[in-house]
């Protein structure tokens, strides 16, 4: 498919409305994270540590696990802005966060014919979004960089592609999977720079701790991580998960993954025309959540390319796979955790995103099977 084309950009009008509702959302979620906004002020300390040159991975913090070495770096001007007022610190996050979102949903616009698909995706990721912003996460940011090469992707930018998941990557480590995907079609080059993109900005970020001291640094990180990510530690929205909410066995995990996996792998098989480089981006970004090892609720923001590809494509669908559709959305939407769960239905509360990502990758796949 051809590059997203002007015919979908913004007109003047729909400009000056986007950035109105951004600026009454900015109002409405700064104030909230600025009252709470724990995921932020938790790294905030360890930029602080890269700032005085101190040692930054000695133990993982409570009930989760550090972000990448490179977002240490990356949160160094808030860090010097908190030392005047973590509020402001706080306040100029989650206006970045806004921005990025706004960024994304008028680059995806590009992709449809109308608003309707973009609604729809934003109202299907409607919890998970609101909660980055309550936590001040950096799922939006993320989601931008991922747009972002999906688009060149389409328009055989790959190298330009390759530093966008390389730098998503560095930022997060399991948008590595696109790197997989790349590799996959054959885009080495993407491939290529987003490796070298993802390795440096990790190992570079550390540099301010000496040459060896910034390896060492990231050697600790890596095994903090994997100490962290124990199948049965956490009930996360990840596969990993169902090991706790369910008590399965490990193996039985696995083996869920490992069929996600050759699912996703066998819809690859299959290109889709419409729309273009979103559709396979948005469905290797959905498992990419859904095999992460540790995987909060807000992850499933990173849905949205999905269902915008989904929602945007021209085909009739029989009413069975427009139910599965619906009830994927209303999942990974998080609206029936306003205590709105059928009693019947109350076991799957606990792992509530993790049956969504597991729907919506069903859904994708058949509805790509049918083509």
């Amino acid at each position: 498919m051809d590059p997203p084309s002007d015919a979908g950009r913004l007109t003047p009008r729909e400009r000056r409305w986007l950035i109105g509702i951004a600026v009454v959302y900015a109002a409405v979620v700064i104030p909230i994270g600025i009252r709470k906004g724990g995921d932020f002020t938790q790294e905030l300390t360890q930029s602080e540590r890269l700032l005085r040159g101190l040692p930054l991975y000695a133990a993982n913090p409570e009930g989760g696990i550090w972000w990448p070495p490179f977002t240490a770096l990356g949160l160094v001007p808030f860090a010097l802005m908190a030392r005047w007022s973590l509020a402001l610190a706080k306040a100029a996050w989650a206006a970045l966060n806004v921005f990025a979102l706004g960024w994304t949903v008028a680059r995806t616009r590009a992709w449809t014919t109308g608003w309707t698909p973009v609604v729809l995706a934003l109202a299907a990721v409607g919890k998970p979004l609101q909660s980055n912003y309550e936590h001040l996460n950096l799922t939006p940011i993320l989601l931008a960089l991922i747009v972002a090469a999906a688009a060149d992707l389409d328009a055989r930018r790959d190298g330009r592609a390759g530093w966008w998941i390389g730098l998503a990557t560095a930022i997060k480590g399991f948008p590595a999977l696109l790197l997989v995907y790349v590799a996959y079609r054959g885009r080495w080059r993407a491939c290529g720079t987003g490796l070298a993109v993802a390795g440096g900005l990790t190992v570079g970020a550390m540099l301010p701790l000496g040459p060896a001291a910034s390896v060492a640094a990231v050697h600790d990180w890596v095994r903090l991580s994997n100490q962290g990510a124990v199948v049965t530690r956490w009930g996360t929205q990840s596969l990993q998960g169902l090991g706790v909410f369910y008590r399965w066995p490990t193996g039985a995990v696995l083996a869920i993954g490992l069929a996600c996996l050759a699912i996703a792998i066998a819809a690859l098989r299959r290109p889709t025309a419409s729309p273009g480089a979103l559709a396979d981006v948005g469905l290797v970004t959905v498992l990419a959540v859904l095999l992460s090892p540790i995987a909060w609720l807000y992850y499933y923001t990173l849905a949205f390319p999905a269902w915008v590809a989904t929602l945007a494509r021209p085909t009739r669908r029989p009413p069975w796979l427009r139910g599965l559709l619906l009830i994927a959305g209303a999942l990974t939407s998080g609206v029936l955790t306003f205590d709105l769960y059928p009693r019947a239905l109350s076991a799957m509360a606990a792992a509530n995103y993790t049956w969504g990502g597991l729907a919506l990758l069903a859904a994708l796949v058949i509805d790509r099977r049918r083509d």
